[in-house]
């Protein structure tokens, strides 16, 4: 029996027993089960449902939390902009905190498009996460060159040909 069906039936027993037709105490109990038993089984129907939407577009919301993590992997954060609309790195103690948020940034982004390609093969975010995955690697690789010590600044044509990346 559907949910329509279920709630038609119980509606028209809820018609058929409600206290203000009978004078009866015994249709007065039974309209009591009956409208206790709806409540109940419109709750568990409403939470059955909210459960399976919610399993639908768990695949989306993994995907959202890797780009979330995916966005924050950008060289800029090395960078304060000055007024006079130049750019120079921050200071060493800055830079390091930078640099921890961007590998757990890396980290954090990959762990959620790992889940989309794994729990979700079928997924329509399956495919981008994997090149996203193989981006993450390439970038990886960029970053471990980075000598916080020597105050290298990150040439960003150099990088996009290096990373094989072009511009939009």
């Amino acid at each position: 029996m559907d949910k329509t069906d279920y709630i038609k039936q119980l509606k028209s027993l809820i018609k058929k027993y409600h206290p203000d037709l009978h004078n009866d105490s015994y249709c007065e109990s039974v309209y009591n089960d009956i409208t206790v038993k709806l409540v109940n089984k419109l709750n568990e129907l409403k939470t059955s449902e909210n459960n399976q939407i919610s399993a639908k577009e768990q695949d989306y919301k993994y995907y959202k939390l890797g780009v979330k993590y995916y966005k924050n992997i950008h060289p800029n954060s090395f960078y304060k902009r000055n007024q006079d609309t130049t750019f120079e790195t921050k200071p060493y103690d800055e830079l390091v905190s930078v640099l921890n948020n961007i590998y757990l940034s890396f980290n954090l982004s990959e762990h959620y498009f790992n889940l989309v390609i794994n729990e979700y093969p079928k997924s329509p975010y399956a495919e981008d996460a994997k090149d996203k995955i193989k981006l993450l690697q390439k970038l990886h690789k960029s970053y471990e060159n980075i000598i916080l010590e020597e105050n290298k600044i990150i040439d960003s044509t150099g990088f996009m040909n290096e990373m094989e990346l072009k511009m939009m």
